[in-house]
């Protein structure tokens, strides 16, 4: 007859962060929105939040231009930009090389689409935190869910 532990419900199978892979997604999961997922073979949900996060960041760039990344009297916005991973870094530096924070107002600027664009973009990054989230528990797990 065979030993069995209290905790037979638990997987042989280590977590995939031990081995460093898991850790590894997360970090890309960051830098593009949703790949992470896909890296851990979850491919429906990685592409859902692939195509989600990049729709509301570019959304808000469609509305607003790269004006609305990064803005200096909006700092909070500015941070939860940049968890939406290289759409911001990359419209960060197009925005400084572009519109330089002395530049003037072009004719036609609007204040109120530029709040809501500044939103948009960082809902997209709070948005990524959220699927990080999501991939750190999945990632991290003793046993696979059923």
């Amino acid at each position: 007859m065979p030993l069995t532990s209290a905790n037979s419900n638990v997987s042989a199978n280590p977590p995939v962060a031990s081995s460093g892979f898991g850790y590894l997604a997360i970090a890309i999961g960051w830098l593009v929105p949703g790949v992470g997922h896909l890296m851990i073979g979850q491919r429906r949900r990685g592409l859902i939040f692939l195509l989600a996060i990049h729709a509301l960041f570019f959304m808000g760039l469609l509305v607003g231009g790269v004006r609305a990344l990064d803005r200096p009297r909006q700092r909070l916005w500015s941070y939860s930009q940049y968890m939406a991973g290289w759409p911001m870094i990359v419209g960060s530096h197009i925005r400084t090389a572009v519109y330089p924070p002395s530049a003037p107002h072009p004719n036609g600027f609007s204040p109120l689409l530029q709040e809501v664009a500044t939103a948009y973009c960082g809902l997209a990054g709070m948005l990524n935190l959220l699927v990080l989230t999501d991939l750190f528990m999945v990632v991290t797990e003793e046993s696979p869910r059923a």
